[in-house]
């Protein structure tokens, strides 16, 4: 759809149209002065509330300095932000990638294995989602619903996602499958989630156990295990990474979206510089508006507050609280709820109603959106305050009983 000039998507129909005039906190406005309360966090950007004010006072003061950089040479602002990133990740994680956004980080990513090692299989997970471009599509978009961008990045593999009521049979077919793939030893690199899709709207929730054993066999045959926290990062699950959910340490994770509040474009690949040493050259791993000093800026300050607040144990407890306000719901309108932390799937009994829900909300106040067919995912910001997220509820609630 084309709205003055600009071209956007309109998700056939599944959203409604919302020209922002105004954000804060929880809380946007149209351009009529409409008021919404924001279950979205535009899908997992503003984890700590729109216009946070540390985050944007972070970047003017750093507009003061400097706001390019070099791709020969680094600012001092892009130095600490390094630093403060990989100290919060696990040691072996210790050098960055400078990048724009999630799907550049994927597809650097993706050829850092390949070059890396001499391998060019790549396996992702079916109705999965990585990103915008050629190899980030061909991971985890159905064959058939890209026919017309074809050809794709070849040599990437799909295989099914092991969802958590797949049963104990189900997930050791799963791990036999992989590891039949693993022990051919030509698959250069896994790249997943770190156990839920966090992309087009389903909110599969993994089988117990599913990253670590997945970790355990890559490593066993030379294969590159490759993390996207795209969604996932920055206490959105419940923990400040979702790799902390089994203990896993990946050979490199991709971050974006929450990264920096929203306050500017970033992403990185995080990873062993041991990897990217050997990669560097062939992978190209330059970028002109990678890690501009805004966004480092920004990003830092993001950091900083997840880690000084402990934002993932807020997600933890209201995750927790907004699926006990709904469980009443399920075997009614709602067949089943799943997530992690404050990343929530609501399915509903068919897409109708899924969609009336979602109209219904909106209308009322409510900016809810739905990914999949039937189901809703509930994203807030981290920091909503216990008011709104009740009243944001109450909405929801009111909607799905009519």
């Amino acid at each position: 759809m084309i709205e003055n000039s600009i071209v956007y998507r309109n998700f056939r129909g599944k959203y409604e149209y919302l020209p922002i005039s105004k954000a804060q906190g929880s809380e946007i406005w149209d351009k009529d002065g409409k008021r919404y309360i924001d279950f979205t966090s535009a899908w997992n950007v503003t984890n700590l509330g729109w216009n946070n004010l540390e985050v944007n006072e972070a970047v003017i003061q750093q507009a003061k300095k400097n706001v390019q950089g070099l791709l020969w040479g680094s600012d001092p602002i892009q130095e600490e932000y390094a630093k403060a990133l990989t100290s919060a990740l696990p040691k072996s994680l210790d050098a960055c990638v400078k990048e724009t956004g999630g799907t550049e980080s994927v597809e650097t990513a993706i050829k850092i294995a390949r070059t890396y090692t001499g391998r060019k299989k790549i396996i992702g997970f079916k109705n999965s989602y990585h990103g915008q471009l050629f190899a980030s599509v061909a991971l985890g978009y159905s064959p058939n619903s890209v026919e017309k961008l074809s050809p794709l990045v070849p040599e990437i593999i799909q295989i099914d996602f092991p969802h958590e009521d797949v049963g104990e049979e189900g997930f050791d077919k799963f791990i036999s499958d992989l590891e039949n793939l693993l022990s051919k030893e030509d698959i250069a690199a896994v790249v997943t989630e770190p156990g839920i899709i966090t992309g087009w709207g389903s909110t599969v929730v993994a089988y117990p156990g599913f990253l670590k054993k997945v970790k355990e066999l890559t490593q066993k045959y030379g294969t590159l295990l490759i993390v996207d926290e795209v969604g996932t990062g920055f206490s959105r699950t419940g923990k400040l990474f979702g790799i902390e959910h089994e203990d896993v340490v990946p050979d490199m994770i991709v971050l974006a979206k929450g990264i920096s509040n929203g306050a500017s474009a970033i992403g990185t690949v995080v990873g062993q510089s041991v990897i990217f040493e050997k990669a560097f050259s062939d992978a190209i791993l330059v970028s002109t508006f990678g890690w501009t000093p805004i966004a480092c800026a920004a990003a830092l300050k993001t950091l900083q507050i997840h880690r000084r607040d402990k934002v993932w144990e807020m997600a933890k407890k209201k995750g927790e609280y907004i699926l006990e306000k709904l469980k009443p719901f399920v075997g009614k309108a709602i067949t089943s709820l799943r997530g992690k932390g404050m990343e929530i799937g609501i399915r509903f009994k068919n897409p109708e109603t899924c969609s009336e829900v979602r109209k219904k909300s909106f209308e009322n106040g409510l900016h809810v959106v739905v990914g999949g067919n039937d189901n809703m995912q509930i994203m807030p910001p981290l920091t909503i305050s216990q008011k709104l997220l009740d009243k944001g509820l109450e909405t929801l609630i009111e909607s799905i009983r009519k």
